[in-house]
C-alpha cells in the first residue's frame, strides 16, 4: 500500500497563523486606544480653548476692562480668575510719554478644571488697550 500524504495545516503552522494574527490585533487595539485618548485629550483643550476665548471677548463689551481680579465658574468642573493690571512699556527714547491716547493693560485669565482626579490649570494671557480716564489724573 502506497503512503498517501495528507493535504492540510499542521498544528505548528496553525499556532504561528494564530500568534502572528493576535499580535496583529493587539497592535491595532493599541492604536485604536491611543486614538481615543487623543480624541479625548483635543476634544478637552478645544472646550477649554472655546471657554477662555468667550471669557476673554466678553471683557470689554459685557464687562468693563478696568485693574482688578475677578472669578467664577463655567461649570461645575470649571471655574476661572481673571486679572487685569496695568502695562508698562519701558520706553528709553527722549520724549515725554506721560501722556498717552491709550493705555495697555495685562489680561491674565486662568482656568481650572477637574477631571477625576486630577487637576489641569491653564493660563491665557493678552493685551488689551483702552482709553485712559482722564477724569481720575485731576
Amino acid at each position: 500500500m502506497k503512503n498517501r500524504r495528507q493535504k492540510g495545516f499542521t498544528l505548528l503552522e496553525v499556532l504561528v497563523a494564530f500568534t502572528l494574527l493576535a499580535a496583529t490585533f493587539a497592535t491595532v487595539l493599541q492604536i485604536i486606544a491611543g486614538s481615543a485618548k487623543n480624541t479625548v485629550k483635543a476634544s478637552y483643550n478645544t472646550k477649554i480653548a472655546l471657554l477662555s476665548q468667550s471669557k476673554m471677548d466678553e471683557l470689554g463689551l459685557l464687562e468693563k476692562l478696568e485693574e482688578g481680579a475677578t472669578s467664577g465658574d463655567f461649570d461645575e468642573r470649571t471655574s476661572w480668575e481673571l486679572e487685569v493690571v496695568p502695562y508698562d512699556i519701558v520706553y528709553e527714547g527722549d520724549i515725554n510719554q506721560e501722556f498717552s491716547a491709550v493705555e495697555l493693560m495685562e489680561v491674565t485669565l486662568t482656568v481650572t478644571s477637574e477631571a477625576g482626579s486630577q487637576t489641569k490649570v491653564d493660563q491665557f494671557k493678552t493685551l488689551r488697550a483702552i482709553t485712559p480716564d482722564f477724569s481720575r489724573a485731576r
